[in-house]
């Protein structure tokens, strides 16, 4: 272990301490206001004021609470206050980016729709292939897997007072599909109902063109009614057909989130939404988030209803007095009017206070970063080896107050992500000097693959996952996480070595990274010190390398960061990935799919990484025969190692603290939070 590696882990020691230690050397957050350009869409640029908390160095010499065991040694009593019986309350780290279920593509706004929206199917419990009716009653699927038919159920009302019709379903769909926005998620839809990743390539192909602006207006209509073909609504007979171009087995996940929310078509006319006409659907392809209708407004058929999104603060909502709901979901699940009366979503993104609001009782749940957990766990009653109350249970204190779910099946993702061709338009202060002279970088700087691999030759994942994650984490092998189809524990991956990241450094831009240095900013969402860990990490080891070498680690706002991305404004971030369905195409498409990816199109990754991917990702959803499949997501796996497209950081397992008072919990690793399905807890004074 090298005495740099010796160093950091003071740091991720000191991260984890920071916190706790009340008037005894604290550090006081910094607050540095920075005027920041962000491109938001491609022709709006929005000018805003970023925070950013930086905190004053603090030398802290302390031994580390150590993870509670049963050990001899009994643990304090913990005394938690019950308070809010008829609210449930989560302290978490960052706002949704709009309330449209069509357009939301990220895991705070998905969870607040997943209480206000429902879709055709809805996920069996904790269970992942198995699906329970919501708002199809019942549904038929023909032999060869390429046309389904869903009866509609009767007697439900959308909140503010529509009923809900088959072609209210159908106009959803279809509306999803055709609004389509860059980086969106409706490629899942697209793809297996179209064989096409976006709305704009269906067109241009209809249109034998290369340019979307150049497709005539026939085709733009005929593209609408390609559209209308494939999701028919029949509102007479009660049923809404859907026609599939090829097979998709995970097609049920994808309906069953948000992505497949059902919306009032009159309601969203009246409201200037599209209107339905084939011949008008352009005007509303591609917005901005807060372009569409349903940005800071919800009109759902789901168990809560919203009451006020107050950016930056909290999101509230209200239990629907009139759902539909009569019979169980599953034996012994919710029914019935939402048990918990009104659900606050409040943004936290200081861990300190976080832990102050759990241990106080004013929050029912928060989210907990694994280098924190050590603080957590003496508060440990009970810990749960599984998704449910039903898998084995150890008592860890007797008198503890909170409840633990561990070893929880995590289908995420963290990279760091490089950008190859930086947008530097209307300019950009991430830069520096925007130029290769030690005070900043070129947009092109992340196109050079020798600074790529000493990037990634330059993080220590072994001690990174010993400490900040606690042991528990792996190394990613690439963009497929295990245990999918193409994960392949053989696969090359890149591993901490100081002097091949000298060497890649010294061979990058014909040696000019090395000769004159640089300053670059790298970014992460604010309130995830798991990333912030991760960036210090990388900055402390690529530092080290070459005293001309200088990263700025930054912290935004969640949905100024994400905003920042898709204008590809951002030279290297730390994100994440939390998969939609339970298949290898769902990551490949992402990272490396360059037209219509979620990530790969603003990346700029070079077009002979782009031919070769994508004719690799189509390949792989043409069959669904698995023997077929493997070797293609293989191929793609190492493509994405030798192109270095981004350092794969860490994939953890899960872990779910809740107070005791919360009943009804379980966990389904396709929710994209632990606050997606507020309809199935109650709280019961202990």
């Amino acid at each position: 272990m090298s005495i740099k590696n010796k160093a950091w882990r003071w740091l991720v020691v000191a991260a984890m301490l920071l916190p706790v230690l009340a008037g005894c050397a604290q550090p006081t957050p910094e607050v540095i206001e920075k005027p920041v350009t962000v491109v938001v869409e491609k022709e709006v640029t929005v000018k805003e004021t970023v925070v950013v908390e930086k905190e004053k160095e603090v030398v802290v010499v302390v031994t580390p609470t150590a993870v509670p065991t049963a050990a001899a040694t009994p643990l304090p009593a913990v005394n938690i206050p019950f308070k809010n019986p008829d609210t449930f309350i989560v302290a978490t780290i960052g706002d949704p980016e709009t309330l449209d279920p069509a357009w939301t593509y990220e895991t705070a706004g998905a969870g607040i729709e997943s209480n206000i929206y429902e879709g055709l199917v809805f996920f069996n419990r904790e269970q992942v292939t198995e699906f329970v009716p919501a708002l199809a009653e019942s549904w038929t699927i023909s032999d060869d897997g390429l046309t389904y038919v869903f009866n509609i159920r009767k007697g439900v009302t959308f909140h503010q007072g529509g009923t809900l019709e088959p072609h209210d379903v159908a106009y959803s769909l279809q509306r999803g599909m055709l609004q389509d926005r860059a980086g969106g998620p409706q490629w899942m839809m697209l793809e297996p109902i179209f064989g096409y990743s976006s709305i704009k390539d269906l067109a241009m192909d209809t249109a034998k063109v290369d340019d979307f602006a150049k497709v005539d207006a026939a085709s733009l209509v005929a593209v609408a009614e390609l559209v209308k073909a494939a999701v028919v609504a029949d509102d007479a007979a009660g049923t809404v057909t859907l026609k599939l171009a090829t097979p998709a087995p995970w097609f049920f996940q994808v309906l069953a989130q948000n992505f497949g929310a059902v919306l009032d078509m009159e309601w969203m006319v009246e409201k200037g939404d599209w209107d339905g006409a084939s011949d008008t659907w352009t005007k509303w392809t591609d917005p901005a988030q807060e372009a569409t209708v349903l940005f800071n407004v919800a009109n759902g058929t789901g168990p809560y209803m919203l009451e006020k999104w107050e950016p930056g603060v909290e999101i509230t909502m209200v239990a629907n007095d009139k759902y539909w709901r009569t019979e169980p979901m599953w034996e012994g699940g919710p029914s019935g009017v939402a048990k918990i009366k009104r659900a606050a979503i409040k943004i936290v993104t200081e861990w300190g206070t976080r832990l102050a609001m759990l241990q106080a009782g004013d929050a029912d749940f928060t989210s907990v970063d694994l280098a924190y957990i050590s603080q957590v766990d003496p508060m440990v009653k009970d810990v749960y080896l599984g998704p449910t109350m039903d898998a084995p249970k150890e008592t860890i204190n007797p008198n503890g107050a909170l409840r633990l779910f561990k070893g929880l099946a995590n289908p995420s993702m963290t990279p760091a992500q490089f950008f190859q061709k930086i947008n530097v338009e209307g300019g950009n202060p991430f830069l520096g000097s925007g130029a290769l002279d030690g005070n900043g970088i070129p947009a092109d700087f992340f196109s050079d693959i020798h600074v790529r691999k000493a990037f990634n030759y330059s993080f220590d994942w072994e001690t990174f996952i010993a400490d900040a994650l606690q042991g528990e984490g792996v190394q990613p092998r690439g963009p497929i996480v295990a245990p999918l189809l193409g994960y392949d524990e053989n696969q090359p991956v890149y591993s901490y070595d100081p002097v091949k990241a000298e060497e890649e450094f010294k061979a990058a831009w014909g040696g000019e990274v090395w000769a004159k240095g640089f300053y670059v900013q790298m970014h992460y969402n604010i309130g995830n010190d798991t990333r912030r860990i991760a960036a210090e990490v990388l900055k402390q080891n690529i530092e080290a390398l070459n005293p001309k070498f200088n990263i700025e680690v930054v912290a935004v706002p969640w949905p100024t960061l994400l905003a920042a991305r898709r204008a590809g404004k951002l030279p290297v971030y730390v994100g994440g990935w939390l998969q939609d369905y339970a298949d290898p195409s769902n990551w490949v498409h992402p990272f490396m799919h360059c037209g219509a990816g979620a990530y790969a199109p603003a990346q700029n990754l070079g077009e002979e990484f782009c031919t070769k991917a994508e004719e690799l990702i189509a390949a792989g959803v043409s069959s669904s025969d698995p023997a077929v499949r493997e070797p293609i997501y293989k191929e793609l796996q190492n493509l994405a190692y030798e192109y270095a497209i981004d350092i794969f950081l860490f994939q953890t397992t899960g872990r779910h603290y809740e107070q005791s008072w919360i009943q009804g919990y379980y966990y389904n690793p396709q929710y994209p939070g632990s606050y997606s399905w507020i309809y199935a807890l109650s709280k019961v004074q202990p």
